[in-house]
């Protein structure tokens, strides 16, 4: 279904509402009020967004946002609020839950990494915040990186902000305050660089790009037990876009493992929507970045290899990685 991705189209109103259960014969039924339950309602369109609990601490996605730079001067104290942009947004069309990211507008963040051929290849951070109106999903904050050249950005594993309730009042003032991990946020900042020179050296035939790509992102083939057309088809087609995905990063960046990485962010930045691709962007930018921090700390093992390092992948990842939310 279509995606809603214009911020206009998520900062909408929302009601808190009364829930009632008819009881009784039809036609002559009683409403009875359901106790400690009450609606969210998207006021513009009059439809029930999710049913919660009446301790539930309503979020709209404008205070979110509002949220949101908050966090990112907190995360970064040499910016403020107003160098900060909205860069994405992505939300069901249904407008249960919503992400909206934010990116700096200026170079004074940008990570650099060179290249082989010393043409700078940048990368900028941006920030994450999810809200829902369902229940499902607590208000969180996610730092993340994207390439410049192409947008295309992964999550990063490490809990840089402890900052994250599930919308209970007890949990939420007016005035939110965000913690940083100052040294772990510096870290990263540092080993950012370090993790994207090791793919850059680390020799992947082209032959071996797709099976990386599925691996990171745990793209999984149907299940040959029960047999279904429409699957095997959109695993063909999945395996066709990865085919000329990597391709074009092969041709461009060389058969290394970054050029695979890119070719991981592009696809979890722009996910097919197949039955075989079971995540959403959040959680496939999350599965990249989990990724990068993994290999990062493989391949400095002495036995490491690529060969066992993709065997582990598809064999393991899915059992260790910080499952996506």
């Amino acid at each position: 279904m279509p995606r809603l991705t214009d911020i206009k189209h998520v900062l909408f109103s929302v009601d808190e509402r009364p829930v009632f259960v008819s009881l009784g014969p039809q036609g002559n039924a009683r409403q009875i009020s359901v106790p400690g339950k009450k609606a969210l309602v998207h006021r513009d369109q009059n439809r029930v967004l999710g049913i919660v609990s009446r301790s539930y601490r309503l979020v709209s996605n404008q205070e979110a946002l509002e949220m949101a730079y908050k966090c990112c001067s907190t995360v970064f104290p040499e910016t403020v609020a107003g160098e900060w942009s909205v860069n994405a947004v992505d939300a069901p069309s249904t407008a249960g839950y919503c992400r909206i990211d934010l990116t700096h507008n200026s170079a004074a963040l940008d990570f650099h990494f060179v290249r082989a051929d010393d043409r700078p290849d940048l990368f900028g951070p941006f920030i994450r915040v999810t809200n829902s109106f369902n229940g499902k999903r607590a208000l969180g904050f996610d730092i993340g990186f994207y390439r410049k050249v192409c947008k295309n950005g992964l999550i990063v594993a490490e809990n840089i902000i402890r900052f994250k309730f599930s919308h209970m009042r007890q949990e939420i003032d007016k005035d939110i305050h965000f913690e940083v991990a100052r040294e772990r946020l510096a870290k990263m900042k540092t080993g950012f660089a370090d993790a994207l020179a090791g793919l850059r050296t680390c020799a992947l035939p082209r032959s071996q790009f797709e099976r990386l790509v599925r691996g990171v992102l745990l793209l999984r083939a149907p299940s040959p037990k029960n047999p279904n057309p429409r699957e095997a088809a959109d695993w063909q087609m999945l395996n066709t876009h990865l085919a000329v995905l990597c391709t074009r990063y092969a041709s461009e960046l060389g058969e290394n493992a970054y050029a695979a990485f890119n070719a991981i962010t592009e696809f979890a930045s722009h996910p097919l929507d197949l039955r075989c691709v079971l995540r959403e962007r959040h959680g496939l930018q999350r599965l990249a970045g989990s990724w990068l921090t993994l290999f990062n700390e493989a391949r400095r093992t002495p036995d490491f290899t690529i060969s066992g390092h993709l065997e582990y992948l598809e064999n393991n990842f899915s059992k260790t990685v910080i499952r996506p939310s």
